[in-house]
């Protein structure tokens, strides 16, 4: 990557990156984004990913790249 990342204030982190690496990290994203769903709107100012897992998932996911990003927690 081009840069390091560097603490921010309240307990974040930034980093520069060129074009390059913020274009293959959003193609990352939507790519899971398309393999996880459009699931329900989540709430204003609430988090997108957390608001699909709220509740959990009942039962392991059917889809083989699915089971791969998201393994049971416990054999």
């Amino acid at each position: 990557m081009a840069g390091h990342f560097e603490a921010t204030p309240g307990g974040g982190a930034a980093v520069a990156l060129d074009e390059v690496e913020i274009s293959i990290l959003r193609s990352l994203a939507v790519q899971l984004l398309e393999l996880i769903g459009p699931g329900d709107t989540p709430a204003e100012g609430e988090d997108p990913l957390a608001a699909l897992f709220a509740e959990g998932p009942s039962k392991p996911p059917s889809d083989p790249a699915l089971a791969r990003l998201f393994p049971d927690a416990y054999g």
